[in-house]
């Protein structure tokens, strides 16, 4: 018991809110961790990507142009697309002649020379020696960067034949000419991060966008996310319609289309090369449909080139905004709280769409799930608290006073209590008859011992029908029904404890008969009337009482039950109201002291 006391003593309500608000900060720190809160946060960015291009449409300066490989264009060529050495050379020719900036193409060149195939054509090519021919030619002049891709089963990149390699290795160290073209994906298989060195299967930071930027000149160490706001959907420029300008000499208008641009080369068909993106890049695909792979690289091209990368916000950042959404720990009006933490979500959900402008992403999940965690655990500790102080309250005035006015307390509503009103309530009066002659011939002991006895009967009986004690006075009790929990019929409910009450006084007497003791006989008034109920007295002590004419009355009623022979006795109001009214005897007009006189009836059980 002492050492319970001794922790009570030391964990003090300061010291746990404090450890409770510590315990909070711990969680923020790990909050943003959670694979959940990753996935949520996923969710918000890709709504907030959709909003942004929805209404405020980001406009760039530098796009690239993409280049699709489509169905069409494989309907035009005799030769299966793993043999397109002509036509790649003949587009590097006419971008070269049309004056582009780079061409990056998101696709492998081959890993053979193909250089014992015979094509049936009159015109019979060497399919390696004109890929290599053409990538000599232009090279010179216009940069050249192919993806390289990697091979899961065997665990390694394709490697391109070793011509082209050595070929597109001549053309300097300011950018590297084979990258990859792989992307990081989230748990959703979503592609939205930059792809680092930590998602590349070399480690090497170096893919396919990253380079082609290189080759037109912008270098830099990339980090953050995809800006999905950026531009307008993509539309692309057919193969096909290029090698047609090109062989039909139209070079001035490859000029005034492709002068200066970054090109990228890729497959546009219907099933190749398909990835899930946080919003829908291609123009001439339904909205939810994937996307080409090459989008996502010229998306992240538009990232690169406009330098506009997102940045999410720092960790200090975030821990310090989930610190402050911590302190929804303290404080005691919940429901001010709950005001405040729905106007503070609201706020940051807000920043987070105004961060968005400055391309910055704050994800809010972590922050608002620690304000939640917060406010929910400040309120289950105060219900908790609530709870310990009622009990602890109920047990301190356990037995000081009547269950229904210790609800009243224990609720927080004394105001209602406290304040007087006049309420319409039957009040009863009891006494033990002869308990002064009792007395002198008892011990005091046992005197207060019968009487323990006896009330604890009777003030269970009358709480049991929703009466109030008012007090103990004596051998005597006062209680009344109607105040403060309310009744659809208060004298009929005084009259039902009246009869129990001498019940259960038929089932004490015998106890104390079978004990050698004396038994006991009491009388009981009632009357019904409004009364003036409240607390009464000074702020150091006070009590729950009722006063008036109709208390007055009851008491008086009382008195006569031993000069007209009838252990309980009531007053015409209270035999009004009664259901049993028939089984009452009219006692006529009875004088009472200090008043005039009444009608009062009587009841005896059989």
């Amino acid at each position: 018991m002492n050492k319970t006391r001794r922790l009570q003593e030391f964990f003090t309500r300061r010291l746990l809110q404090a450890l409770g608000l510590l315990l909070l900060l711990v969680c923020a720190a790990f909050m943003s961790y959670l694979p959940v809160v990753t996935v949520i946060d996923n969710k918000i960015l890709d709504l907030q990507f959709k909003l942004s291009r929805e209404y405020t449409p980001q406009k760039i300066s530098i796009d690239p142009i993409v280049v699709g490989m489509d169905e069409a264009f494989l309907d035009e060529i005799d030769e299966p697309l793993s043999l397109n050495h002509l036509h790649l050379a003949n587009f590097l020719k006419a971008m070269n002649q049309a004056g582009a900036k780079v061409v990056g193409m998101d696709l492998s060149l081959p890993e053979k020379r193909f250089d014992a195939l015979i094509s049936t054509r009159k015109d019979a090519i060497d399919f390696h020696k004109v890929l290599l021919t053409g990538l000599l030619e232009n090279i010179q002049s216009l940069p050249v960067v192919v993806a390289k891709v990697w091979d899961l089963k065997h665990a390694h990149y394709r490697d391109i034949q070793v011509d082209y390699a050595a070929v597109l290795g001549m053309q300097g160290e300011q950018f590297q000419a084979v990258a990859s073209a792989e992307f990081c994906r989230d748990s959703d298989q979503r592609i939205r991060r930059f792809p680092g060195a930590d998602c590349q299967p070399d480690r090497i930071g170096r893919g396919l966008a990253t380079e082609i930027a290189a080759a037109a000149g912008v270098r830099q160490d990339w980090s953050g996310l995809i800006n999905y706001r950026l531009g307008a959907r993509f539309t692309y420029v057919p193969l096909q319609d290029i090698l047609k300008l090109a062989q039909q000499g139209k070079t001035a208008e490859l000029q005034q289309r492709f002068a200066g641009k970054v090109i990228l080369l890729g497959a546009t068909m219907d099933a190749t090369d398909l990835v899930d993106l946080p919003v829908s890049l291609a123009a001439w695909l339904p909205a939810n449909d994937p996307n080409p792979g090459v989008l996502a690289h010229a998306q992240l091209l538009r990232s690169i080139l406009n330098q506009r990368l997102l940045q999410q916000t720092s960790n200090l950042s975030l821990f310090a905004l989930s610190a402050l959404f911590a302190l929804f720990w303290l404080g005691r009006s919940i429901r001010i709280k709950l005001m405040v933490f729905t106007l503070a979500t609201l706020g940051l959900l807000v920043a987070s769409g105004l961060a968005m402008q400055y391309d910055v992403w704050l994800p809010p999940t972590a922050i608002f799930l620690t304000g939640l965690l917060a406010l929910g655990s400040s309120s289950s500790w105060q219900a908790w608290q609530h709870f310990i102080d009622k009990q602890r309250l109920s047990k301190a005035f356990s037995g000081r006073v009547s269950p229904a006015v210790m609800q009243e307390i224990v609720e927080g509503r004394i105001d209602q209590i406290s304040q007087s009103r006049r309420l319409p309530v039957c009040v009863l009066f009891s006494d033990i008859r002869g308990f002064t002659t009792l007395c002198e011939h008892a011990q005091a002991n046992d005197v207060v011992s019968l009487l323990n006895r006896y009330f604890a009967r009777m003030s269970k009986i009358v709480h049991d029908h929703g009466g109030t004690i008012d007090k103990f006075i004596g051998d005597g009790l006062m209680a009344f029904f109607g105040a403060p929990q309310q009744l659809d019929n208060p004298a009929q409910n005084a009259f039902n404890a009246a009869r129990e009450m001498l019940s259960a006084l038929a089932i004490l007497n015998q106890e104390l008969q079978d004990e050698g003791k004396q038994t006991l006989q009491i009388g009981v008034g009632l009357h019904a009337g409004d009364a003036v109920i409240g607390q009464v007295g000074s702020a150091e002590r006070h009590e729950y009482t009722a006063i008036g004419d109709t208390v007055n009355t009851a008491a008086r009623i009382e008195g006569l039950c031993k000069d007209v022979g009838y252990p309980i006795v009531c007053s015409a109001t209270v035999h009004a109201n009664l259901a049993e009214a028939g089984t009452l005897i009219a006692l006529g007009d009875q004088n009472l002291k200090g008043r005039s006189a009444i009608a009062v009836y009587g009841w005896q059980p059989l």
